[in-house]
């Protein structure tokens, strides 16, 4: 294996390591894949500098590393950043969450009806969500808070906070708008969570879902990252994860949320398929169980699309936000091959309808508003800029840095 820069990349090289985004547990291109011009071209928008490939055809070997060594991992971090740690409590956990695919039902029906009429709920005011639904906020985030230490959340509470939330969480279809609104937190995971849910329930609301699927779909991209709880907080917020084992403890967190739903009373099928699933990829390039396209529940392939754009568009302390033309970009790319078409296909399309008149930060330090977005190309619109007309669909070296609201 060797590290190369992104301009000594060639077409045909093997990744010896997956890249990730930022520092997220959100993978662009997995390990193995041989590289194309479009994944080369995708790497340098997104502003990859260096990637690591193989050198020897041996080193493509799958390799996973033991919840032994899994947690000698944590334990190492631990004593070099002074934290507590209990191992042995920690392997207990790992071990108990094992799956096998034989434990998943190995076929799941979507939920959604093309010819379904659409239910659209209503909300009264201009109060963000956070704001006039403070209950939802408070109860969710002690719920998140409890699960450090325990196992068991109050989902009837959360349901109920929920189903009164709902009419304003889909009442204006801008939800570009209504993202801005919210305010952040300290708990990225929750404040993530959050925005999410959001964008997961307009989804559904555009995909025609009735009020009760719209209410569990609510739930569970509320609660689908939840068991990042049980991923301790040094490894979780590591500003710097290089190795590709410190992500794999990372990815356990599908499997702990899965684990504690199945313990939940209440609990649907949808809601926690959605925290086990939501990494899986139509391909089979996902995780924890390689599943493909058929295997994947609707509500995982809705919150996969979510849980992308919205990491890719919100600032960490060691990562840097990307604009949402950059995040529609690569949910465009990756339509059909492994996120699925027609739910990449409804969010860009009702997004790009709230483009027009939103004012833009071009690459080539020009500011200009969006004049025209072709259905086509929603993530390369026209821009005025002063008296000229730039259109990105032709000027394909300039992109949208950032997006005004």
């Amino acid at each position: 294996m060797k590290v190369i820069k992104i301009n000594e990349v060639e077409i045909g090289m093997v990744l010896a390591s997956s890249i990730f985004l930022g520092s997220s547990d959100v993978e662009l291109l997995s390990k193995g894949v041989e590289i194309t011009e479009r994944h080369l071209q995708l790497m340098t928008r997104l502003g990859i500098k260096e990637v690591s490939v193989v050198s020897d055809s041996a080193e493509i070997v799958e390799t996973s590393t033991s919840n032994e060594q899994q947690v000698q991992m944590i334990k190492d971090e631990a004593d070099r950043v002074g934290e507590s740690f209990d191992a042995e409590s920690y392997l207990d956990a790992l071990n108990k969450i094992e799956l096998k695919e034989d434990d998943i039902e190995p076929v799941l029906t979507n939920v959604a009806n093309a010819n379904m009429v659409i239910h659209v709920l209503t909300g009264d005011g201009n109060t963000p969500i956070d704001e006039k639904h403070k209950d939802l906020v408070e109860h969710t985030q002690k719920a998140f808070d409890q699960l450090k230490t325990g196992n068991e959340i109050d989902l009837e509470s959360i349901r109920r906070d929920v189903n009164k939330a709902l009419p304003d969480m889909i009442r204006n279809d801008d939800v570009l708008m209504r993202l801005s609104q919210l305010k952040s937190g300290d708990n990225y995971t929750f404040d993530h969570s959050l925005r999410v849910s959001i964008l997961a329930t307009m989804i559904g609301k555009w995909l025609g879902y009735n009020e009760e699927q719209l209410s569990d779909l609510a739930q569970a991209s509320l609660l689908f990252d939840i068991g990042k709880m049980k991923i301790p907080d040094f490894i979780l917020n590591k500003p710097n994860k290089t190795k590709e084992e410190e992500f794999d403890i990372v990815k356990k967190h599908a499997q702990f949320g899965y684990s504690i739903l199945l313990k939940t009373e209440g609990v649907t099928n949808n809601i926690k398929y959605s925290a086990l699933q939501h990494h899986e990829r139509l391909d089979g390039s996902g995780y924890p169980l390689r599943l493909r396209a058929g295997q994947i529940h609707e509500f995982a392939k809705i919150i996969m699309v979510c849980d992308i754009f919205d990491a890719m568009t919100n600032k960490r302390p060691y990562k840097d936000k990307t604009s949402p033309f950059e995040a529609a970009e690569y949910i465009q790319w990756h339509a059909g091959k492994t996120l699925d078409s027609k739910i990449c296909y409804i969010f860009l399309k009702n997004l790009a309808v709230f483009y027009t008149g939103k004012d833009v930060l071009l690459s080539t330090g020009e500011t200009g508003r969006i004049i025209y977005v072709d259905v086509n190309f929603p993530t390369r619109p026209v821009i005025q800029v002063g008296e000229k007309f730039v259109d990105l669909v032709k000027e394909k070296d300039i992109k949208i840095l950032e997006l005004y609201s």
